[in-house]
């Protein structure tokens, strides 16, 4: 399901890095379980996706443009800064993250400019600051009442976190990364039926660094481009059920080099049906089953094919309180030397409970499983996190963040065991 962010909490103003192993924040925002594209299934409202307009933000109008700043500032400690098994550094840190979001409303075609910068400063490990930013533009247009076109693009600049296992122990400084791409989704609706195409280009071009004495860490063979179609097809048996069939086709175009690790280029595919469905006024989701299977190019490196799930499930214990769990199993990239991907198996359990209209309480944990392709190397990493969210206008937010993030590895090539604790405070101005 197409996630959306539907109340304005602190982290309403920050974007998410595709693939990144972030940690959580006191900026960063709450998800929501969408009935945005579930064939008018609105009976149930998580507690996320409800309406707040007592505390939403309301845009400045400008002409006939929407004009939202928003402004998080937070300051928090890291107790393991550098993810290590023994001997960890810890370091309070200081964030603010400015956002301003620009639309041209319209109901056959809106257009919309988003622009974030990130700026993490700690106390001592200023090798450890990251300067960040995003910018994003789309268009939505409405062809006609069955057919719609939506097209987004994004650039951006991240530094990749140290509990990453991409990460590389000796780096002195976190390896930095550009990203750039697009997306064109086209969506056609006739009766029942529910067509979409996707085509999705995404460029990632990684920064050196290096070690302690200066030695140069290259990180050029992580440099590729993605490119991406799919389709799904959906029909409605009934208001409360639709039955899915789902594919997509991937091809990753690595940049020719000349080194001891070799273009890992390869195409991939991944076919699966599936339900969304509606339980009666207690829950709602979607579950996809099938095959996936990516085919690497170098002789020396082993395809990777297994298992398709994808799935997410919202339980509507009560009108306050909405428990979700998502799971999700695909094939990744990696910088781990040797490695030419690794199979990802995503699990995530979370409860909200909304104990007054404008205070939020939520709680969850998360499971993901690495299998590393072409070596002998296992990951299982574990993240608690809670946090609370305190709207005290429309113009002003508070939250408390805690994340405690576990990471076990086995296997001839292991990775390294640490466990890591976030703890962190912020606040969001939106508007004027």
């Amino acid at each position: 399901m197409k996630r959306v962010l539907s109340i304005a909490l602190l982290g309403g103003c920050g974007f998410a890095a595709p693939a990144l192993a972030q940690q959580s924040d006191a900026t960063d925002g709450l998800g929501s379980v969408s009935s945005e594209n579930s064939f008018g299934r609105d009976r149930n409202i998580s507690v996320l996706e409800r309406r707040r307009p007592d505390y939403t933000a309301e845009p400045i109008h400008v002409g006939t443009l929407e004009l939202l700043p928003r402004i998080a500032i937070g300051a928090g400690y890291d107790d393991n800064l550098y993810a290590q098994p023994d001997d960890e550094i810890g370091d309070a840190y200081l964030r603010i993250r400015p956002r301003i979001s620009l639309v041209r409303p319209s109901p056959n075609l809106k257009l919309s400019l988003n622009g974030e910068l990130d700026l993490l400063r700690y106390a001592d490990r200023s090798s450890e600051n990251a300067t960040q930013y995003a910018v994003s533009a789309g268009a939505a247009w409405t062809i006609s009442k069955s057919d719609t076109l939506d097209v987004t693009f994004r650039n951006g600049r991240y530094s990749q976190e140290r509990v990453s296992p991409d990460s590389p122990t000796q780096a002195s400084r976190p390896i930095r990364f550009t990203l750039n791409g697009g997306t064109a989704t086209y969506t056609h609706v006739f009766n029942r039926l529910r067509v979409r195409g996707v085509i999705d280009v995404e460029n990632r071009n990684y920064g050196d660094s290096v070690t302690p004495d200066g030695t140069p860490i290259d990180q050029d063979f992580r440099d590729h481009t993605t490119y991406t179609g799919s389709a799904v097809g959906e029909y409605a048996l009934s208001p409360s059920i639709a039955l899915f069939v789902a594919g997509s086709y991937n091809k990753r175009d690595y940049r020719e080099r000349i080194g001891p690790v070799a273009a890992r280029d390869s195409t991939g595919f991944d076919l699966a049906a599936g339900a969304s469905f509606e339980l009666g006024r207690k829950a709602r989701g979607a579950l996809r089953l099938g095959y996936l299977h990516q085919d690497y190019r170098p002789a020396e490196f082993e395809d990777v094919s297994g298992f398709l799930v994808r799935g997410e499930l919202a339980y509507f214990l009560t009108p306050l309180v909405t428990i979700t769990g998502t799971v999700d199993r695909g094939i990744k990239e990696t910088g781990v030397n040797g490695a030419t991907g690794y199979l990802a198996t995503n699990m995530t359990l979370r409860a909200d409970y909304e104990l007054l209209r404008n205070l939020i309480i939520s709680a969850g944990g998360e499971l993901e499983k690495r299998d590393f392709n072409n070596i002998d190397r296992q990951d299982d990493r574990w993240t608690w996190r809670a946090n609370a969210s305190y709207l005290v206008s429309k113009r002003m937010a508070l939250r408390f963040d805690v994340q405690r993030r576990t990471q076990s590895s086995w296997g001839f090539n292991a990775g390294r065991e640490f466990t890591d604790n976030r703890v962190s405070v912020g606040v969001t101005f939106s508007g004027l």
